[in-house]
């Protein structure tokens, strides 16, 4: 492969394609469903967004168990220093092709096991959690995501179908912040960054799965697509 990624596409930094990702995945059904049905509903705008998020952290939690014998090598073996990946993972100049790449997205569990250790300990409860979540919610993820966007099935099993997913990611993200804290991992780390990194990171699966769960329940309970579309 040539240095601009000729053979594997543009090669660009992977924040730029995690916007193309969002625009695609979250804009497309979005744009999709205004024209199908003539509305914009900011409730459904939000759940699009948090799926488009979401079944990109499951490919990520995917990675993650794939790949944690390299994760914990990086974080815990001294010898491994010269492997170890540099800089941020965000900055890297990467290829479409390279985006498939487990070996790419284990360094987002690397930097984050800088704040959290247990995501470089597959024996921990944040392991089997997140790559729990990435195999039996990314199907569901797709499933309500195109559901939501243009009625594949009646509103009441869709509904159900999100009450499952929304409920399993808010209640595990509390568990997730009750181990935080109970085994203060947060020492050693100022104030701020823990706020950031691991409040702002893992908020949006407490704020964003209430509102699917709220949208969820009127599905259920009024046996239409209103609270979506209407």
């Amino acid at each position: 492969m040539t240095e601009d990624g000729s053979k594997g596409g543009p090669r660009l930094p992977v924040w730029t394609w995690l916007v193309v990702w969002m625009a695609v995945w979250a804009g497309v059904p979005v744009a999709t469903s205004a024209l199908l049905y003539g509305t914009f509903n900011g409730g459904a705008a939000l759940l699009a967004i948090f799926l488009a998020i979401n079944i990109l952290v499951c490919i990520w939690e995917i990675s993650l168990g794939a790949r944690i014998t390299d994760i914990e090598r990086w974080h815990h073996d001294p010898e491994a220093a010269p492997e170890r990946p540099r800089g941020s993972l965000y900055f890297v100049r990467v290829t479409p092709r390279e985006l498939l790449s487990t070996g790419l997205w284990a360094r987002v569990w690397y930097e984050y096991a800088y704040l959290d250790p247990s995501y470089a300990d597959r024996k921990s409860f944040g392991f089997a959690i997140d790559v729990g979540n990435g195999w039996s919610t990314l199907i569901p993820s797709l499933v309500f995501l195109f559901g939501m966007t243009i009625e594949i099935m009646p509103p009441v099993a869709l509904g159900l179908l999100g009450a499952l997913i929304f409920w399993q990611k808010f209640y595990c993200t509390c568990l997730y912040f009750f181990t935080y804290f109970f085994n203060r991992r947060y020492v050693g780390h100022s104030f701020g960054r823990v706020l950031a990194a691991v409040g702002g990171s893992n908020g949006i699966w407490l704020v964003f799965p209430a509102i699917g769960l709220w949208i969820c329940l009127q599905l259920i309970f009024e046996g239409s697509y209103s609270v979506i579309h209407g």
